[in-house]
C-alpha cells in the first residue's frame, strides 16, 4: 500500500525528546523467561510423578467441608472453568474423606399382599439382601416339592377320609331321612335337567308306580287316569314337598361349605407346621420388625392358597375343578424379592459418578414387559434402581450441563433433596403422559449430591431458584490460576512427568518444561501468574511429542514445544487470516504509518471459542459547534454494549472536568469504530476516543504508526486492560505484512518501518508475554511498546506535542494541546452563541 501523507502544520510545543524514552517499556520486560537453573534433573524421568492436587486451596476447603459434614442441605455445587481438575479433585478428596464411615444398606422390594399396588420396601444390612432374596427363593422351592408329599401321606389321607365319610354320613342321612318323609305320601326324590342345562333338586309323585312330573298332573285328570279330588290333593302335597326339597338342597349346600371349610382347615393344619417352620428360620437370620410383618404375610397367604404348590396332585377333591389348569411359574413371582441395590461389595461409602443423568439413570424405573397384543404390564419385580439410590449414604457426582439437559431431572432432583425421600417412577409418569399402576414404597436417603458447573449458572440458580440455597450450601470455586511461585513450576515438572509415565510418552528435558511452563504463565496472561487448566497443557504436552524431532534422543526439548504451539495456533487462525487479509488488501482500511486528524487505531480482541486473537480497529471522530455533546454513533444504532456506553458517558465526565469547569461544553462530536458490522462493548477503547477527540477538537494529527489501548477513568488516569499480548500480536502482524517505506524519525527495517508500536497502559506490564518475534523486533527497534499512566502520556506519543498540565491561574500553558483544546472549545462554544443570537433575531 502507497504511504499515506497527510498536510498538516507542525504545531507550537513540541514534545521533548525524551517523551518516548520514558514510556518506554524495557525489553526485559516483554517477556518472562523460566530459568532452567531451577530444574536440578535431567529429565522428567528421574522425577516423582504429581500425585497431589496443587492451586486449589479455596476449593479444596470447601470440598471438605461440604463432603464430612453430613447435615441437611450442605451439598456441593463445584465451580471453575473447565479443564482446572475439577472432577479429579472432587474425586481424590472423597477417596481421602476419614470421618464418614456410614452403614450401609441393601434395599429390596417384595410384594405387598395387602395392598397389590404399593410394593413394600425392606431396607436390610450390607449384603442381607441377596442373602435374603436366596432364602426365600429356597423355601419357595422347598414348600413346593414338600407340601404336594404332604398331602399324599397317611396320616393326611386317613383324616382327610375321616372328614369325607362323616360328611358323607350326614348327607346320607339327611337324604333318607327325607325320602322316608315323602315315600308313604306317593312321592320321590330325583332332579331335572333344565333348559340351561343346569340339574335341579325336584319331588315327583308316583302314579302307576312311575314317578311323573307335576306338570302332567293336569293331563292325566283329563284323561281320567287321576280324579280331580285326587290330583288337588297330589298338587297341594308337591308344593309343600318342593318347598322342603330345597331347603334341604340348601341345606346340603351349607353342609358342603361347612365340608369345604374343615377340609381347608385340615390343609392349612396339616401345612402350617411346614410353612411356619421354614420361615420362622428366615426370621431367625433376619430379625427386623418389617422383615416380621411381611413374613406372617407371606404365610398367611401360603396357607391361604395351597393350591399353588399341590395342584397337580387329585387328593384334594375340593380343588378338582383346577385340576386341568396349568400355573406358570410367574405365580410364583409374588414371593421373589427384587434386590434394587447390592452393597456387598461396598466396603466403604459410594462415590458414584453418573455422567449420562437420565430420569431412568439417575431415580430408577419401573421395566414393562409387552404381550403380543401390545398390552403392557409390570410388578414389582421389574423395579430397577438408579444412582441417587446407589449412591446412598455416600455421594453422586454429576455434570450441570449434562443435568440441566435432561427434562424433569432438576425439579425431582430438588424433590430428593428437599425431602430426603426417593419415589421410584417412570420418566412418562412424571411429566403425566401415562399412569403407573405401581406405587412402591418410598426409600429414605442421604446422599451428598455434587454438581460440576459454572459459576454463571451457580449464581443464576443462587438467585432465582426457589429451595437451592436450602439444598446447595457449598460453592466450591476452582480458581484457573495461581501465583506463578518456584515450588509450583517444580509441580509442574511433576504433572509433565505423571503424564508421559501414565501415557507412556517421552520425558522432557528442563528447557522443554521450561518451554511448556512460559507458554502456562501467557495462557495465565501475566508475569506472575501460572495457568490450572491442567488438561490443556496435558494437550500441549501431547501435541510436543507429535511434532518431536527424531533427533532429540528421545527427549522432547524446547523447539519441539514451540513447534506445537505455532501449530496449534496455526490450526485455529483461519478467522484471524481472513481479517489481515483484508487489511493488506485494503478491504478493511487500516493505516499504519503517517498522520491523521481524528483518526486512531484502536485495539480489539476477538474470539471464535478456540483461539483469541487481536484486531486493530480504525476509531474516527468529527467535531462541530452545537451543544450535543459527544454522541456514541454505535450506541445510537444499537451495536454498544453497556460497558462500552458507559465508558462514553465516563470520557463526557473527562471533558467536563478538564474543559467545562467554568463554561458550559458546548459542542456536538460523533466518534465510532469504522467498518464496524457488529456489537461493540468493552471500554479498552476509552483512551483511543480521548485521543481522537482531541485530536478533532484541536487539527492535531495522530500518528497511524502507534496503535493504542487502556481504560480511562473520569480524572484521565489509564486503567489495565484484558488482552494484552493479543492486542500486540495484531497490530505488530499487519505492521510486519504491510512492509512500508522507513519513517523519518526512527531507524528503518525489512517488513517494518521502526516507527511502529503499541501503547498500553503500565499496569499491563506485568502480564506481557510476547513472543520471540516481537521481542527481537522491540530489541532491533523495529517495533516499541510504550507504558502510560495518564492520558497525556498517550497525548504526547501520539501527536508528538506537549499535552500541558492545569496551572495555579486555571488556565493550560501555551502551545500546548489542553490549551489548544480550550481555545478551540471558547471558539465552538462562541459560534454556538451566535449562531443561537442569530436565530432569535430571525424568529426561528
Amino acid at each position: 500500500m502507497a504511504k499515506t501523507a497527510y498536510a498538516t502544520k507542525a504545531p507550537e510545543g513540541l514534545a521533548k525528546p525524551g517523551t518516548l524514552a520514558k514510556n518506554k517499556v524495557k525489553l526485559s520486560q516483554l517477556r518472562w523467561k523460566c530459568p532452567i537453573s531451577k530444574f536440578n534433573f535431567k529429565s522428567t524421568a528421574a522425577l516423582e510423578p504429581l500425585g497431589a492436587i496443587v492451586g486449589q486451596p479455596r476449593a479444596m476447603e470447601a470440598i471438605r467441608l461440604g463432603s464430612e459434614l453430613f447435615a441437611t442441605g450442605y451439598n456441593v455445587f463445584v465451580t471453575g472453568i473447565s479443564g482446572t481438575g475439577r472432577l479429579t479433585t472432587v474425586k481424590r478428596i472423597l477417596q481421602g474423606v476419614t470421618t464418614h464411615d456410614p452403614e450401609l444398606f441393601d434395599f429390596c422390594y417384595v410384594h405387598n399382599f395387602n395392598k397389590n399396588d404399593q410394593p413394600r420396601l425392606l431396607r436390610l444390612q450390607r449384603g442381607k439382601g441377596r442373602l435374603f432374596a436366596s432364602e426365600i427363593n429356597d423355601a419357595i422351592n422347598f414348600l413346593r416339592r414338600r407340601l404336594p408329599k404332604l398331602f399324599e401321606e397317611d396320616t393326611y389321607q386317613k383324616n382327610k377320609r375321616r372328614i369325607v365319610e362323616d360328611y358323607q354320613e350326614r348327607e346320607r342321612t339327611s337324604l333318607h331321612t327325607f325320602d322316608e318323609k315323602i315315600k308313604p305320601y306317593g312321592f320321590v326324590r330325583g332332579s331335572f335337567e333344565t333348559e340351561e342345562g343346569v340339574s335341579q333338586p325336584e319331588v315327583f309323585p308316583v302314579i302307576d308306580d312311575k314317578p311323573v312330573h307335576i306338570d302332567a298332573i293336569d293331563e292325566l285328570i283329563a284323561e281320567g287316569k287321576v280324579s280331580k279330588a285326587a290330583g288337588d290333593k297330589i298338587k297341594a302335597m308337591y308344593r309343600k314337598f318342593h318347598i322342603e326339597i330345597y331347603n334341604l338342597f340348601r341345606k346340603g349346600m351349607k353342609l358342603m361349605k361347612e365340608f369345604r371349610k374343615e377340609l381347608s382347615e385340615h390343609d392349612k393344619a396339616s401345612a402350617k407346621i411346614i410353612v411356619e417352620s421354614v420361615f420362622d428360620e428366615i426370621l431367625e437370620h433376619f430379625p427386623y420388625s418389617k422383615m416380621s410383618e411381611y413374613i406372617e404375610e407371606v404365610k398367611d397367604y401360603i396357607l391361604g392358597h395351597l393350591n399353588l404348590f399341590v395342584l397337580q396332585s387329585n387328593s384334594i377333591p375340593q380343588l378338582a375343578e383346577l385340576e386341568e389348569q396349568q400355573i406358570n411359574s410367574e405365580k410364583f413371582d409374588l414371593f421373589a424379592v427384587n434386590v434394587i441395590l447390592d452393597n456387598t461389595a461396598t466396603e466403604s461409602a459410594p462415590v458414584i459418578i453418573e455422567r449420562y443423568p437420565t430420569y431412568a439413570n439417575l431415580f430408577g424405573t419401573k421395566e414393562r414387559v409387552y404381550d403380543s397384543r401390545g398390552f403392557w404390564r409390570t410388578d414389582f419385580t421389574k423395579i430397577k434402581s438408579g444412582s441417587m439410590l446407589q449412591a446412598d449414604q455416600g455421594y453422586l457426582i454429576v455434570n450441570a450441563d449434562d443435568l440441566f439437559s435432561e427434562p424433569g431431572v432438576w425439579t425431582s432432583l430438588k424433590r430428593v433433596l428437599l425431602y430426603g425421600k426417593l419415589e421410584i417412577q417412570p420418566s412418562d409418569t412424571f411429566f403425566q403422559v401415562s399412569q403407573s399402576h405401581l406405587k412402591p414404597e418410598p426409600i429414605d436417603v442421604a446422599v451428598k449430591v455434587i454438581i460440576i458447573g459454572g459459576q454463571t449458572l451457580y449464581n443464576m440458580l443462587y438467585n432465582y431458584e426457589k429451595g437451592f440455597k436450602k439444598i446447595f450450601k457449598i460453592n466450591a470455586q476452582f480458581d484457573y490460576e495461581t501465583a506463578k511461585t518456584e515450588e509450583m513450576m517444580n509441580n509442574y515438572a511433576r504433572f509433565i512427568a505423571k503424564v508421559c509415565t501414565q501415557e507412556k510418552l517421552p520425558h522432557f528435558k528442563p528447557d522443554g518444561v521450561a518451554a511448556i511452563i512460559e507458554w502456562a504463565v501467557e495462557h495465565a496472561g501475566s508475569q506472575n501468574k501460572i495457568t490450572l487448566k491442567f488438561s490443556d497443557v496435558a494437550d500441549l504436552i501431547r501435541e510436543s511429542v507429535f511434532y518431536a524431532d527424531a533427533g532429540n534422543n528421545g527427549f522432547i526439548r524446547r523447539q519441539d514445544v514451540l513447534k506445537a504451539i505455532n501449530w496449534r495456533r496455526k490450526r485455529h487462525d483461519l478467522i484471524d487470516s481472513k481479517m489481515k487479509e483484508m487489511i493488506i488488501e485494503g478491504n478493511m482500511l487500516i493505516d499504519t504509518d503517517g498522520e491523521r486528524v481524528g483518526q486512531i487505531n484502536g485495539l480489539t480482541v476477538m474470539s471464535d471459542g478456540i483461539l483469541s486473537f487481536g484486531k486493530p480497529a480504525r476509531i474516527t471522530a468529527n467535531v462541530s459547534a452545537g451543544s450535543g455533546g459527544i454522541i456514541n454513533i454505535e450506541r445510537e444504532v444499537n451495536m454498544s454494549g453497556r460497558i462500552h456506553s458507559k465508558g462514553v458517558l465516563i470520557i463526557t465526565g473527562f471533558f467536563r472536568e478538564r474543559f467545562a469547569m467554568n463554561k458550559p461544553l458546548s459542542m456536538t462530536a460523533s466518534i465510532t469504530f469504522e467498518q464496524s458490522y457488529g456489537g461493540i462493548d468493552g471500554d479498552s477503547a476509552s483512551a483511543a476516543e480521548i485521543n481522537v477527540l482531541i485530536s478533532a477538537i484541536t487539527g492535531i494529527p495522530i500518528k497511524q504508526s502507534i496503535a493504542i489501548t487502556g481504560s480511562v477513568n473520569q480524572k484521565g488516569d489509564i486503567q489495565p486492560i484484558g488482552g494484552v499480548n493479543e492486542k500486540i500480536r495484531g497490530f505488530f502482524d499487519v505492521c510486519k505484512a504491510r512492509g512500508l517505506a522507513d519513517c523519518k524519525d526512527m531507524p528503518g527495517g525489512q517488513g517494518l518501518t521502526g516507527c511502529q508500536g503499541v501503547i498500553i497502559p503500565r499496569q499491563n506490564v506485568n502480564d506481557l508475554m510476547l513472543c520471540r518475534e516481537i521481542t527481537d523486533a522491540v530489541k532491533d527497534k523495529k517495533f516499541h511498546i510504550f507504558a502510560i499512566s495518564r492520558i497525556e502520556d498517550s497525548i504526547e506519543i501520539l501527536m508528538n506535542v506537549k499535552a500541558g498540565k492545569l496551572q495555579a491561574d486555571g488556565t493550560y500553558p501555551a502551545g500546548t494541546v489542553m490549551r489548544k483544546v480550550v481555545d478551540r472549545l471558547e471558539h465552538l462554544h462562541k459560534s454556538a452563541k451566535r449562531s443561537k443570537t442569530s436565530r432569535k433575531r430571525s424568529g426561528k
